[in-house]
């Protein structure tokens, strides 16, 4: 068994290293069984395009060379039985009920999926019919409708997602910084190449653009280009069935706020996109009229999801089933947080404010009112611990020598981390054993851990929530310092921060070279520290 799309629904033209294991799995001459995961993409919004579904399934036998089935959940896994929706009465919905089309198209192709598609058509209007309660004409507009929304989120994740995983929840949208710079959030490897026809990412797209240099396969512009229609399309299919509808009205009513929840988020993302496509610009022109040209689009994408807001705040509990710190795109799931569009709207406003304030910054230095930074960095305080285990510790300063076994010493750090009590360690004795802190503290602290940005097997690993779930136990997933200390003759490092309240604590990090940086009691701002020299990226601007 392998998973289709990784754990979404993103194409049905599959191919790449993904491909490639389910060709050799299926060589081996015994059952092999894609398996339709998670479907992270999907959530929580209805699905049911019978058109992609019947594609899908035969380039699992034609691609992939399956000759089974194993079939999750469309909505909301980690609820089960229940989905999302709120329903007047407060009782919760069955997904057996809502997703009936969703169980119906995969295990009527998985049967079948040679089947000729005028005859489907005709098939699937009198299936919408009967449950409706109108002719087969006129559910052929549900039917359009749900063939149109069904390519919305599928084209979005695999243009411009950061991973196929439920790491990811799309329909909560994305900010501007991970449109602007995927790579910082850790794109999940053969991705791209597996989950989609070959195309370009929107970074990709506008060096293209600046180097002149020719596009291939499917460009990130025309896909938004693309949803927006699909979302116009199945609207107006959806709003002409309406008055058709005699039976299941309730439910019909909640398939027809699905379609236009759908339609508002292709516009939100379509024109954060346009957005976002300036401020690569400016990267390579450094015009500030390029972001000065963002705003609008920004507050434009602001207004849709605002109707977004407005369709999911009574209709849903949530967007994502998975609720915990292992969902990280667009925000942490942190204690259950960050689940509904209401809640997330919060962050776009703030990011938008950000963004026009650090704009004005920028103009104001142009212009030489400004010398400095408007917010001065300062060293972090240190924080009091006791050592349970006999660590070396040294002053974190450049000169310092943070490995017994290798000469080079810190020849630059970010401002956070000087005058820290870092721990001088054995890089072989890393290699063997990994590293292992015990201490105890009177109060909560944040400890620093540098990871080296190389791919050696010598490097410890950052905590990679893809392959390891356990990864943001300590609030430690993502990086809070980038291009933040560099060692002479080693790659640059970034350093994550593990969260302890007070107490006994014994953390085992991974096998191979890392760095002890200490122990902080203050809140730890992300930022990169800049130490990459010509590496440069605008995730400042949104902060």
């Amino acid at each position: 068994m392998h998973k289709y799309n990784g754990e979404s629904l993103t194409t049905y033209e599959p191919r790449g290293p993904w491909s490639k294991i389910h060709s050799d799995l299926s060589a081996l001459g015994s059952i092999h069984i894609s398996n339709v995961h998670i479907l992270a993409n999907l959530e929580p919004w209805r699905w049911g395009s019978p058109d992609f579904v019947q594609k899908a399934v035969t380039a699992m036998h034609k691609v992939h060379g399956a000759n089974a089935l194993h079939l999750y959940p469309q909505a909301s896994y980690w609820d089960w039985p229940y989905t999302a929706d709120k329903l007047p009465d407060g009782k919760r919905e069955y997904q057996l009920d809502r997703d009936w089309i969703w169980y119906k198209t995969w295990g009527r192709y998985a049967w079948n999926c040679r089947r000729d598609r005028s005859s489907e058509v005709e098939f699937w209007d009198k299936q919408l019919g009967d449950y409706y309660g109108t002719t087969p004409a006129e559910a052929g507009d549900i039917l359009e409708a749900y063939e149109q929304s069904g390519e919305i989120a599928p084209k979005l994740l695999r243009r411009f997602g950061i991973t196929e995983g439920n790491r990811q929840t799309l329909l909560l949208g994305m900010f501007m910084s991970q449109l602007v710079n995927p790579y910082k959030y850790t794109i999940y490897p053969g991705f791209y190449e597996s989950c989609g026809p070959e195309g370009e990412k929107l970074i990709e797209y506008v060096e293209k653009e600046w180097k002149k240099q020719p596009h291939v396969g499917e460009l990130p512009l025309d896909i938004v280009a693309q949803v927006v229609e699909h979302g116009d399309k199945a609207v107006a299919a959806i709003d002409k069935a309406a008055a058709a509808v005699t039976r299941n009205k309730a439910e019909f009513g909640r398939l027809q706020n699905d379609m236009h929840c759908y339609r508002e988020f292709a516009y939100a993302f379509n024109l954060k996109v346009k957005a976002a496509q300036h401020v690569l610009n400016y990267q390579w022109g450094k015009d500030l009229n390029e972001l000065d040209a963002a705003i609008p689009w920004m507050e434009q994408s602001l207004e849709h999801y605002r109707k977004l807001v407005a369709l999911t705040d009574s209709a849903y509990y949530y967007a994502n089933s998975m609720q915990t710190a292992q969902r990280r795109i667009p925000i942490g799931g942190d204690g259950g947080k960050n689940k509904t569009w209401k809640e997330m709207l919060v962050h776009y406003e703030n990011e938008l404010a950000n963004f026009k304030a650090n704009l004005q910054l920028l103009k104001d230095k142009a212009a030489g009112k400004v010398t400095e930074s408007a917010a001065e960095i300062k060293p972090l305080s240190a924080a009091k611990v006791k050592m349970l285990n006999g660590l070396t510790p040294v002053k974190l300063a450049t000169g310092a020598s943070l490995f017994s076994n290798v000469p080079g010493k810190v020849d630059a750090l970010a401002t956070e981390l000087e005058g820290l009590t870092a721990y001088r360690m054995n890089g072989d004795a890393q290699r063997k054993e990994g590293t292992t802190i015990a201490f105890e503290a009177a109060a909560p602290v944040n400890l620093l851990v540098g990871y080296f940005r190389d791919d050696q097997k010598k490097y410890a690993k950052a905590p990679k929530l893809e392959t390891d779930a356990s990864a943001n136990d300590y609030g430690q997933a993502e990086p809070k310092l980038t291009n933040a200390i560099r060692i002479a003759g080693m790659p640059l490092a970034n350093v994550h921060a593990y969260h302890f309240e007070a107490g006994k604590h014994t953390l085992l990090l991974p096998k191979g070279y890392t760095m002890v940086l200490g122990f902080t009691d203050a809140q730890v701002t992300p930022r990169n520290a800049g130490l990459a020299g010509a590496e440069e990226t605008m995730d400042w601007m949104f902060y």
